[in-house]
């Protein structure tokens, strides 16, 4: 009887340890597959756009980064990722551009502005996202990588001076918004990068 026992814990211990040494080999392959993954990667791959534009400085612009996985067909990786890509650009473009118009409204409280375009919450939502729909269409694919795996990554840049020539001709907004728009850009993009390096760096919640 005591031999069986004996038995008994020895197999639970075998158990045990095989069961410690299949969790500790899961998590060591989960972490080698990511590095194996974004091998050879550009860093705008791993740490986002503003990687690219640190070692591209020719012109103030901003940059998003999108992916996709599970197709074939180029083209069709290609179009996917690159609207992933400007789908982050955008989120981030729509914010300060609404950042922008309200402070061109704190400026001008009583103006002409006042009670009119974006004066209020709703119509400065409006304001941002109609001048934000528009510039996208400045947007230009700068660079891709394909991983490994066959993940295929697309970066995408909104020149600042692009972008102020797309507003200059939005003929829809108050020549007031136009002007406050075009001559808050250079900060706000500068802005916008500072934010974006900041959250990258930012550990992760637990």
């Amino acid at each position: 009887m005591k031999r069986m026992l004996l038995i008994a814990v020895g197999v639970l211990l075998l158990a045990g340890l095989a069961l410690a040494a299949g969790c500790a080999s899961a998590q060591k392959p989960m972490a080698q597959a990511f590095d194996d993954e974004l091998a050879g990667a550009p860093n705008w791959v791993k740490i986002g756009g503003n990687a690219y534009k640190k070692d591209h400085k020719d012109a103030p612009a901003i940059y998003g980064v999108g992916s996709i996985t599970g197709t074939k067909n180029i083209s069709l990786a290609r179009t996917g990722a690159t609207a992933r890509a400007r789908t982050e650009l955008a989120r981030s473009l729509e914010t300060h551009v609404k950042a922008m118009i309200a402070d061109y409204q704190r400026t001008t409280t009583g103006g002409e502005e006042f009670g009119k375009a974006a004066a209020d919450e709703q119509d400065l939502k409006d304001v941002a996202k109609q001048v934000t729909d528009q510039t996208l269409a400045g947007t230009e694919l700068v660079d891709t990588w394909i991983s490994k795996n066959s993940t295929f990554y697309a970066l995408v840049s909104l020149d600042v001076e692009k972008f102020k020539s797309m507003v200059s001709n939005m003929k829809t907004l108050s020549e007031g918004i136009r002007k406050a728009v075009q001559a808050r850009a250079d900060k706000a993009f500068s802005e916008l990068d500072q934010e974006i390096d900041k959250n990258k760096q930012a550990p992760a919640a637990n």
